[in-house]
């Protein structure tokens, strides 16, 4: 087929291909502080919702058999995993950020430091120098093949054509083929179709 005929729109190409993080690196720091705030209060609500036992805390004052959680317990289980997802997603952010400005480069190392910074942000969660190493290092190699890679995990000689053919806009006036057209006359019942 004529490639040629296709085009793709903005809001097709937005949705195709990720954005590329750009701006400050306080803009980016915030934009990642707050993004990974929200996906910790989202995981904290969510476990609170998976576990609707009430949160019984281990001070003095829960001692009389409480059956109900505590405003403080509950906001505790939320407050939880937004520092440490907010933690993590800022120490890439930062990172990756300082690394390029550093570096003087735009590439898939900056973010395997970042993820280096994050994985062991996560990991430091265990307490264990150990295993926040290696979640660093595994984050670090994980990120830098996310990047390498793109947004496609499964690598296409000819992704143009296959980005064309999903997002392309059609030609204004549908041509049909003479072969089709033979067999609309052959068979007048699906015509229409």
């Amino acid at each position: 087929g004529d490639l040629k005929a296709f085009k793709m729109t903005n809001s097709d190409r937005n949705a195709a291909f990720p954005k590329v993080v750009e701006g400050s690196c306080v803009s980016r720091l915030f934009n990642a502080t707050s993004l990974g705030a929200g996906a910790g209060t989202f995981f904290g609500a969510c476990e609170l919702a998976w576990y609707p036992d009430a949160i019984i805390s281990s001070s003095k004052r829960f001692a009389g058999g409480v059956t109900a959680s505590s405003n403080q317990a509950v906001i505790r289980t939320i407050a939880r995993p937004a520092f440490w997802f907010s933690a993590a997603a800022a120490s890439f952010a930062s990172v990756e950020c300082l690394a390029e400005d550093f570096r003087g480069k735009k590439d898939s190392v900056n973010a395997a430091l970042g993820g280096l910074a994050a994985g062991f942000v996560i990991g430091a969660t265990t307490k264990r120098f150990d295993i926040a190493t290696s979640t660093g290092l595994a984050m670090g190699l994980f990120q830098f093949a996310l990047d390498m890679t793109g947004p496609s995990t499964v690598y296409e000689p000819n992704q143009e054509e296959v980005r064309n053919k999903v997002f392309g806009n059609l030609p204004a006036q549908h041509v049909e083929s003479e072969d089709l057209a033979g067999l609309k006359e052959k068979y007048p019942k699906f015509k229409n179709l």
